[in-house]
């Protein structure tokens, strides 16, 4: 019989919490144990927390690994599930991880994940962010995005650690998480259990509502933040870079190579307005058709601000990523 710890890492996450720990109260199958793992919050995030009888450890690192493997120290299941504290579950999510295990496979599963969809009830710059995901200019093509969109069961090459349970004694071999990523800490994790032979698998049944970004701020500041994460995994593995993730960076740094020989020809500043007019004719592009597609008119002006300042934005993390002082382990 199975025993399952609950993991939720947290920091200054009063605002949301309470309704994440009401639906796992709600869940046709409980956990045995729900540990927070707390980053020395400033706010009400540890009071709500023992409201709902969690455990609570705090962690000194200042990463989710960090987080992660302070609960992991303390964690009794043998099933380990994670999500985060601006999520809302479903109520049979834990049940259809679970469930996933159980399913026949003619392989060896050592995780389930399932899609993470918009919050119920979402903000419209919440939608924009949803919107933005899902085109190809926002990385509707990478793993964890795919989670979003593309609801088939099948077997991946990650889960995202909002919505995913392991068997503990397949995680305990790929342990601890590396704390010295700032993202990216369970693409770290599954890419070590897919390199000892296990698969992971996605149940589109086990449903988890993940708030997005509110403000531009947080959109940016996330943006960059997987950028970071994202060189960092591949200076550990090298592997997890395409092309595709270099397009940003690399299309602005060319911009302003054309733009310095601006000064030596005039015809290189035609070129240059034509090489951004192209630039901004896509992501126009890609704005009507979600605006078509949510049925949001503000898309019109909201999404080319939002397609623009995210791509600095992961342009501004590739490039912190690449001369990231901190040491990957």
């Amino acid at each position: 019989m199975s025993s399952i710890s609950l993991i939720i890492p947290t920091f200054n996450s009063a605002s949301t919490l309470k309704a994440c720990l009401e639906s796992i109260k709600k869940q046709t199958l409980q956990p045995d144990e729900i540990i927070i793992a707390d980053g020395h919050s400033t706010d009400e995030t540890i009071e709500i927390a023992k409201n709902f009888n969690c455990i609570v450890v705090l962690e000194e690192g200042g990463t989710r690994a960090a987080a992660c493997n302070v609960a992991l120290g303390i964690a009794k299941g043998n099933i380990i599930a994670f999500t985060d504290s601006d999520v809302i579950t479903k109520e049979d999510w834990l049940a259809k991880l679970v469930e996933g295990f159980s399913n026949q496979h003619p392989v060896e599963i050592a995780c389930v994940t399932g899609p993470n969809i918009e919050y119920p009830n979402e903000s419209l710059f919440g939608k924009a962010v949803s919107g933005v995901y899902n085109t190809f200019l926002g990385g509707s093509w990478s793993e964890q995005l795919k989670s979003i969109f593309k609801k088939e069961e099948r077997y991946v090459q990650s889960a995202a650690g909002c919505n995913v349970a392991y068997k503990r004694e397949i995680l305990d071999e790929v342990l601890p998480f590396n704390e010295s990523l700032l993202t990216a800490e369970d693409t770290d994790i599954n890419f070590k259990l897919i390199q000892k032979g296990y698969y992971l698998y996605f149940t589109p049944e086990a449903i988890v509502y993940h708030q997005r970004p509110q403000t531009h701020r947080s959109f940016r500041k996330k943006s960059e933040k997987y950028a970071i994460g994202k060189i960092q995994f591949f200076r550990i593995h090298k592997t997890g870079i395409e092309l595709w993730h270099m397009l940003p960076p690399l299309y602005f740094i060319t911009g302003i190579f054309i733009g310095l020989a601006l000064f030596a020809n005039v015809w290189i500043g035609l070129g240059l307005a034509g090489y951004f007019g192209l630039y901004l004719f896509t992501i126009l592009l890609a704005s009507v058709i979600q605006t078509i597609r949510f049925r949001q008119w503000k898309f019109l002006i909201l999404l080319p601000i939002m397609f623009i300042e995210g791509h600095i934005s992961w342009s501004k993390g590739i490039f912190k990523g690449i001369f990231y002082n901190k040491k990957s382990k």
